[in-house]
């Protein structure tokens, strides 16, 4: 065989590998967390879309295997069942590759302003009685303000949450204000909803934490470093603020423009 036949054979070789890795990576299997409002089955939601629309900026397909919040992050780290996880904290440490920050939320206390008035600080929830998201505690740091609630609970369904607040058991909730409102809607907009609760709440939010950074993680370097140049485009064209304002500005009557500056 001559030269340039080697030299043919060897080319053809890798140009067919280069195409085969390519449509593997079309294709990218994402542990996802089951959050109303955020990410929801078919792959609904801001977190949801923004990762789709991220990696399709980029020519890739997401399919999305969703989990409750947590244990996402937990089967992507005893399993090899999926390419990546998103929604993972930005301090989190986990096999794999880390993207930078691709969504933030905003933790807060939603309340009745009809029952309580305006909060503005931590410290207006002294005396009364809070709940919170499993694990809420430790992730907002309230462990050395326990004292000073009334009571402070968790609770994992945000549902239950909703409920309390709306039938007067508790003061306030502690919780992305995004994720509450889109529990409440369904909620209240709900039969069993319109019927239990006869005077309709005034539901105010107080964005009272720091915006909470998330994370991709992927298995494979090249992704991540991809993902990252991906979104960066994406941003630049508007698409991702354009998801901001679907999700976010639907709710800015509960949410009065504090919800990331939306």
């Amino acid at each position: 065989m001559n030269l340039y036949k080697v030299l043919s054979v060897v080319f053809c070789g890798s140009l067919l590998m280069a195409f085969a890795e390519l449509s593997l990576a079309e294709r990218i299997r994402i542990l996802a967390p089951d959050l109303p409002g955020t990410f929801e089955e078919g792959g609904f939601g801001r977190d949801a879309e923004t990762v789709r629309e991220v990696l399709a900026h980029c020519g890739h397909d997401a399919e999305f295997v969703i989990q409750p919040f947590g244990r996402h992050i937990v089967t992507y780290r005893n399993s090899d069942r999926a390419d990546a996880v998103m929604t993972v904290p930005l301090g989190m440490q986990l096999s794999g590759h880390s993207t930078a920050a691709y969504i933030w939320y905003q933790n807060g206390a939603v309340y009745d302003a009809n029952r309580i008035s305006r909060i503005s600080g931590l410290a207006d929830l002294w005396g009364l009685d809070v709940v919170t998201f499993k694990d809420g505690i430790r992730l907002l740091e309230l462990e050395d303000y326990r004292s000073r609630f009334r009571t402070l609970s968790e609770i994992a369904n945000q549902r239950i949450h909703s409920h309390l607040l709306f039938l007067g058991r508790v003061d306030a909730v502690l919780a992305d204000g995004l994720i509450v409102a889109e529990v409440n809607r369904r909620l209240l907009t709900s039969e069993s909803g319109v019927a239990e609760h006869s005077q309709l709440p005034k539901v105010r939010f107080a964005p009272i934490f720091h915006p909470s950074p998330y994370k991709m993680v992927f298995r494979k370097p090249p992704l991540a470093a991809e993902f990252d140049k991906c979104y960066d485009e994406a941003y630049a064209a508007g698409v991702v603020s354009e998801i901001d304002e679907k999700y976010i500005g639907r709710y800015q009557a509960e949410l009065g423009y504090r919800y990331l500056g939306f």
